[in-house]
């Protein structure tokens, strides 16, 4: 179980899988070859391959990118120095707290007791950034004017508050969010570069355990109402449980974990950036490349959009949405630029496919695609492309195309398209393409 880590709440996580994917991994892989892992998403592969295999980890949004340098590039952080960090942050008065003071008051002061009524606006209307936009009417519209005067007069309309304004109330409460934003300052200021990464990857990672969510992620706040119209006591329990917690803590947990994690004396690499630019420069010890693109219609820069936007280090435009003839920001406060993945797009993932079995095999490289089968007596998704269609293309560009199944860890060589594991009771599955 060694270097099995998980960093973030993220859909479709290898993390129960890894010993059975680096097993399948070091079976075509040669010892002193290495490996690409092409979606590498939360980083939780890349880690664990990384102990055997020098690794080059690629993925298309930067939050990825922070969190994969973190686990496979050395650090000089040490217990003292996360001790001498985190005193920094907690004897810190900073003036965006006293701006969110109303704010965040009011909300804990809801909490307590019990007010759903309040609970309910604040997680519907709580973005300071969405008010000004759309000068929404509600309880809180006259505290959150204050908050606007306070950010003013401090000049603390930037970076510096951007998660406050953007996410405080709806996604975290106005206090954790202010944490957030004053962690988010101290690392700018971080004095050496390389362990930036470290300090913004456990910040990520605390952001993902903290988020008032359904599911921890950010596709959508919470639905504080039912079809009725009648608050739902959801909105109390995740309140309770979720914006009660301790950004700092928390933080502070999640980087001495990041410190503390064994490394391999393997020389890594991290690209940020489209699958087909990083195949194209792959160098030649990389004989191996592990793929997990998305299979469904969600695309996952609408779950992590705040994580790329803290990656980012930026203020993004905020997309927006036409709804009986009006615009209006969207619920989950996206990214206007937010990626679009062509896996996720039926129209274009047959095609995403094909180019990325066709340059793998050209390159004489061994291609492990995971695959998750569709269960439709579930509530999980259509998958955008089927096994069938998978198992067609591979025979097409790979001399040998096995199927490794998780669940029963059954073989299955098919060197036709006759048979296909389509059915429900089959755990995730691996399609092991080679050529001879």
């Amino acid at each position: 179980m060694k270097y099995n880590f998980r960093t973030l709440n993220y859909l479709g996580s290898k993390l129960r899988l890894l010993d059975f994917i680096e097993e399948a991994v070091r079976n075509v892989t040669p010892d002193d070859a290495g490996v690409c892992d092409l979606f590498a998403g939360s980083g939780c592969v890349s880690y664990k391959l990384s102990r055997l295999f020098p690794v080059v980890a690629c993925d298309i949004q930067n939050y990825s990118k922070v969190i994969c340098n973190a686990l496979l590039q050395p650090s000089s952080l040490t217990e003292e120095t996360v001790k001498a960090f985190i005193s920094e942050i907690k004897d810190s008065k900073p003036l965006l707290c006293d701006a969110y003071t109303p704010l965040i008051e009011l909300e804990e002061e809801a909490i307590r007791n019990e007010n759903l009524e309040l609970l309910s606006d604040i997680v519907e209307h709580g973005s300071i950034e969405v008010f000004n936009l759309e000068k929404t009417e509600s309880k809180i519209a006259s505290v959150q004017n204050q908050v606007n005067e306070k950010l003013r007069k401090a000049r603390l309309k930037g970076k510096e508050s951007l998660i406050s304004r953007y996410y405080g109330g709806v996604y975290f409460s106005y206090r954790q969010a202010v944490q957030i934003d004053v962690i988010m300052d101290a690392i700018r200021h971080y004095p050496n570069a390389a362990d930036k990464n470290v300090l913004l990857a456990a910040l990520l990672s605390t952001t993902s355990d903290i988020a008032c969510t359904v599911g921890k992620h950010f596709a959508q706040p919470i639905k504080a109402r039912d079809s009725k119209g009648k608050i739902k006591k959801l909105v109390y329990n995740k309140a309770i449980k979720d914006k009660t917690i301790d950004a700092v803590v928390f933080f502070e947990e999640w980087l001495n974990k990041y410190v503390s994690l064994p490394k391999g004396d393997c020389n890594n690499m991290i690209f940020q950036g489209d699958y087909m630019e990083c195949l194209k420069m792959l160098p030649d010890n990389i004989r191996t490349v592990y793929a997990d693109p998305p299979y469904t219609r969600d695309h996952y820069s609408r779950f992590y959009h705040v994580l790329e936007t803290m990656a980012l280090d930026d203020v993004p435009e905020i997309s927006t949405v036409k709804m009986h003839g009006n615009t209006h920001v969207s619920n989950g406060i996206y990214r206007k630029d937010r990626h679009q993945s062509p896996f996720c797009i039926r129209s274009k993932a047959p095609m995403a496919f094909v180019e990325m079995f066709k340059v793998i095999s050209a390159s004489g490289r061994n291609l492990l695609l995971s695959y998750s089968p569709y269960d439709e007596t579930k509530e999980s998704h259509p998958r955008v492309v089927t096994i069938s269609q998978l198992m067609s293309w591979a025979n097409t560009y790979f001399d040998n195309v096995e199927i490794v199944s998780a669940g029963h860890f059954t073989h299955n060589k098919l060197n036709s398209t006759e048979h296909f594991l389509e059915s429900s009771d089959e755990a995730e599955i691996l399609i092991i393409c080679t050529n001879r």
